[in-house]
């Protein structure tokens, strides 16, 4: 990899950098991270993103570290130092180089890593046909503090991608330990059902994602019927639409889920809608 990597207050090679084997982001998975959607050069809710990193660190009772500036300013460099205007943006932080034992203590200096790469979005057909979900058998633990953050150990989710791609899917979709609807392994979930859309809440065990808050607001702005609230999976039965968004995806219909088709196998209308209005946010926070 030779794109140019920020790696502690430096701006590297990425095949030359180089972060010590005591790092506890490596051993033990003790790190955070977002990923970032860059249009025209500018990150798109930037200010999301670097808030949730900072409660995230707060969750994980890390010493006071954060400095929003400091970071916006080394994406910026990241950016600029590889000649990104449409992007991808990945900043991880990990708890940095301590005892090769599990006690976060010995950890003296945060490990903060940056790189970017150009955006490879999904084809227009991919939009057009929709993507196969299939609900995997791993679930969300509803007593875990670290449903809420966006931690760097995400063997969970890999394994539960997995069992989707095993299954012929794209994605996974996750229950919680009290068998209700939580979110996919790298997104957030939407559903349509007479009209309203309906989406699991923040105590369903899901990340609240970026993205999902920006969609919930355009919704309200159009005058939709939004509920926020525990879905059980039965509901799901007579649903009319279904969509997941992400940063980098954005919005993304869901036109099957396990071996159900949705909405005769193509996008509907209201997920269209929010598609739609989700661009126009974009263009007038970054055109």
């Amino acid at each position: 990899m030779r794109n140019w990597i920020y790696l502690n207050g430096k701006l590297v090679r990425g095949d030359e950098a180089k972060i010590s084997p005591y790092d506890h982001g490596f051993l033990y998975g003790h790190g955070l991270f977002e990923t970032m959607r860059v249009y025209n050069g500018k990150v798109f809710c930037r200010d999301e993103h670097l808030k949730r990193l900072e409660e995230g660190g707060q969750v994980l009772g890390w010493p006071p570290w954060f400095d929003a500036e400091r970071l916006s300013s080394a994406i910026d460099q990241t950016l600029e130092k590889n000649g990104l205007k449409d992007a991808s943006v990945r900043l991880t932080v990990s708890r940095g180089a301590g005892a090769s034992h599990p006690d976060p203590s010995t950890c003296k200096k945060m490990t903060i890593v940056i790189f970017a790469s150009a955006i490879q979005p999904h084809s227009d057909e991919a939009y057009e046909q929709g993507w196969h979900l299939v609900t995997a058998r791993i679930q969300r633990n509803l007593t875990s503090p670290l449903c809420m953050i966006k931690g760097a150990n995400y063997l969970e989710n890999i394994l539960a991608k997995a069992e989707a791609l095993k299954k012929g899917g794209n994605e996974a979709l996750l229950l919680n330990t009290r068998g209700s609807i939580a979110e996919g392994t790298m997104c957030n979930v939407f559903f349509v059902a007479e009209g309203r859309l309906i989406t699991p809440d923040k105590a369903s065990g899901l990340l609240p994602g970026v993205t999902r808050a920006a969609v919930l607001q355009l919704a309200r702005q159009t005058g939709m019927i939004v509920e926020e609230r525990q879905v059980d999976p039965n509901e799901l039965l007579s649903i009319t639409e279904m969509f997941i968004t992400s940063s980098l995806m954005e919005i993304m219909p869901v036109t099957m889920l396990d071996q159900r088709t949705i909405h005769n196998g193509h996008p509907g209308k209201i997920t269209r809608l929010l598609h739609t209005e989700y661009e126009k946010m974009v263009k007038s926070c970054c055109y």
